[in-house]
């Protein structure tokens, strides 16, 4: 069932609650309608990818780990040093809503009485704000609840005294804390390390895939405010800089990176030591050199600060500049959220198989006419008219009956001209293309769809002749419906928005009869 969503918000706007309770009935019911698809789902680019990396670094010895998203501002600050201010302005600070003091005025209570006439629990609905104050109610619909089952009263009810009773919750600020969201899966390196070291072999080897949070001023094509990445330490006495690009070079040659360049960094992040931070490039063969990871080795000093003892190696590749490489895509926006930012492309291939015959005959005794039709049209369509051909004898619906694709008119033919124009897609248009030279390069380098107009309309008489009709005609083509052909709602969003035509015209003037 397709909703109305510009007369729901117009009559939600009017009154919230019954047009809340009312629609309700366009998604309630106890019949079972939905059908599994006969398709296998489609994996994310990233998933994709995510996949090949972790089975890569697998096969390398790595062990993969979750790390947590949320950090204390101080682990910056305890990593980068002297620069920390600086980063810390990238980071997002998490702040809550504080539970401000409801009391219950003798206003409040009028208004709860005016909207629920027997209602007498105040002392219980006290109870419950105070247990909310405190925080042994949770927020949310945690709330909700407790209002619905301590007081006993609708869902609605309650909606009401959050919205209309409780103001002081309208008028609650965030307070910011020192918590953060990673910005740099580093932030969450260090700690961790901390607390596996002495309780596991070396060399840890240690690789992860999350999300990153970094308070870009813009999103565009090459910044985003969250994006899926990939980071890697190995943790091991005695390894330097030298370890961490062999691994890099056998990890990238292993992704199918033959040309890998290392460039010093100027300029190092107070965390890696002077002189060990390298951003890694690789060669593409038609974009050139890209750059696609940097690594160093963590300072001592910030290794210190958590009484880590061991060289630490860190590499973080940029999984999503790998996806645009390899997939040929220049918004890193389309690669984590193609949904929202990629613009609907349909090849001919794929518009060719989004078209298809619409009513088709069920029975197998309807199958085998629509055969017949499709193959006396073939044999006699030039046939000179008045003309009758018997196309397919036997029963159906339980009786004796005859089938004939007739031509009652003088000085014409069985079938009129267009009858086996087939349906070919050629970029990006739909086309009903005639046996003629003129349309050879077409032809040859459309997508054809093997669908004619005749076998559309011989599908739709045998489908009305199970129905019990006696006469089926087709004169001029004007659309795909007047052959008999549908093609989906995608494809034709597509070819509507992006000019393009579907081009179905000819005359068919083709009947089936039934005695």
């Amino acid at each position: 069932m397709r909703f109305n969503p510009a007369e729901i918000k117009e009559r939600a706007k009017k009154d919230f609650e019954s047009t809340w309770k009312e629609t309700a009935s366009l998604v309630d019911g106890e019949g079972r309608k939905f059908v599994m698809p006969k398709r296998e789902g489609k994996k994310h680019l990233l998933t994709t990818y995510s996949e090949r990396v972790r089975n890569i670094l697998l096969d390398m010895g790595f062990d993969e780990v979750m790390l947590k998203p949320v950090w204390d501002e101080q682990h910056v600050k305890l990593q980068y040093g002297p620069e920390a201010p600086a980063i810390l302005d990238r980071l997002y600070y998490l702040a809550t809503l504080p539970r401000p003091d409801i009391g219950l005025s003798d206003e409040k209570k009028k208004l709860i009485k005016r909207r629920i006439k027997d209602f007498n629990k105040f002392k219980k609905l006290q109870d419950i704000l105070k247990d909310y104050k405190r925080g042994k109610i949770e927020a949310g619909e945690d709330f909700t609840e407790a209002l619905v089952t301590g007081l006993n009263i609708k869902t609605e009810d309650a909606y009401f005294l959050i919205n209309d009773v409780f103001s002081e919750l309208k008028e609650v600020k965030p307070e910011p804390s020192t918590l953060t969201l990673v910005s740099h899966l580093t932030t969450a390196w260090f700690p961790t390390l901390q607390a596996i070291q002495g309780k596991r072999d070396l060399p840890v080897m240690l690789f992860t895939l999350g999300w990153r949070f970094r308070r870009e001023q813009r999103e565009d094509p090459t910044h985003m405010r969250v994006h899926y990445n990939l980071s890697m330490v190995v943790m091991d006495k005695d390894f330097t800089i030298a370890d961490g690009k062999y691994i890099t070079e056998e990890f990238f040659k292993r992704m199918g990176y033959s040309k890998i360049e290392f460039r010093k960094k100027p300029s190092a992040p107070a965390y890696y030591a002077p002189g060990t931070n390298y951003e890694v490039f690789v060669k593409h063969p038609k974009q050139g050199w890209i750059e696609v990871t940097e690594i160093g080795m963590y300072s001592p000093v910030a290794l210190a600060n958590y009484d880590i003892v061991y060289p630490v190696f860190n590499s973080g590749p940029g999984l999503g500049r790998m996806v645009m490489i390899s997939e040929g895509i220049d918004d890193v926006r389309e690669v984590h959220f193609p949904e929202l930012y990629t613009e609907l492309t349909l090849s001919d291939e794929k518009i060719a198989a989004m078209i298809d015959i619409d009513k088709k005959p069920k029975t197998p005794a309807g199958k085998e006419i629509a055969e017949a039709i499709v193959k006396t049209c073939e044999k006699y369509g030039n046939a000179p008219s008045p003309c009758r051909f018997e196309a397919w004898r036997g029963k159906i619906r339980g009786n004796d009956a005859v089938a004939y694709v007739v031509e009652e008119e003088e000085n014409t033919k069985l079938c009129g001209p267009a009858f086996l124009n087939e349906i070919i897609v050629y970029q990006g248009d739909v086309i009903g293309l005639p046996q003629t030279k003129k349309f050879d390069e077409i032809r040859s380098k459309g997508v054809h769809t093997s669908i004619r107009f005749i076998d559309g309309f011989a599908a739709l008489a045998a489908h009305e002749i199970e129905r019990g009709e006696k006469t089926t005609k087709i004169k001029i083509a004007e659309a795909l419906s007047d052959v008999n052909v549908k093609i989906g709602a995608i494809a034709l969003r597509y070819i509507q928005s992006n000019n393009k035509k579907i081009d179905i015209r000819g005359p068919v003037f083709t009947t089936v009869k039934v005695e």
